[in-house]
């Protein structure tokens, strides 16, 4: 036996089946419990690829690099998402990388910028990498 709930969304042009071994369990429980599951994938996901979840070499402290990681994609997450920005974790990278290289050139050139004038322009530059996507 098992349980098929089906989603209709978009205003009736599309829909999800989803199947469930369990069949006591309501339709709402089982999508949701597939929604969650997807996020967990998906901080999986992301930890593996740009975080170094994999790229851990000690034998004692293997807990710290998986919360290390783990931790680094939540907060990206949470930054993105007051930001008002759509999540990809590579575009949130590459304007991090863009806010660093900013910063140092300010820094390096030993001019101080006046930041009222020049906010809109840092803001471009450093969404440079959101915009040419």
């Amino acid at each position: 036996m098992v349980k098929l709930v089906v989603w209709i969304f978009d205003k009736g042009n599309k829909c999800k089946l989803y199947f469930f071994t369990d069949i006591n369990f309501s339709g709402k429980y089982v999508i949701e419990t597939y929604r969650t599951c997807f996020q967990i994938e998906f901080n999986f996901r992301d930890a593996k690829q740009f975080t170094g979840l994999n790229q851990c070499q000690v034998r004692n402290q293997l807990k710290f690099n998986f919360n290390a990681s783990l931790i680094a994609v939540n907060v990206a997450k949470l930054v993105v998402k007051e930001k008002g920005i759509s999540f990809s974790i590579v575009l949130f990278k590459a304007m991090m990388h863009n806010a660093f290289l900013l910063q140092r050139f300010i820094c390096v050139s030993g001019i101080k910028p006046n930041k009222r004038l020049n906010d809109k322009f840092f803001k471009e530059l450093i969404e440079f990498a959101a915009i040419a996507a």
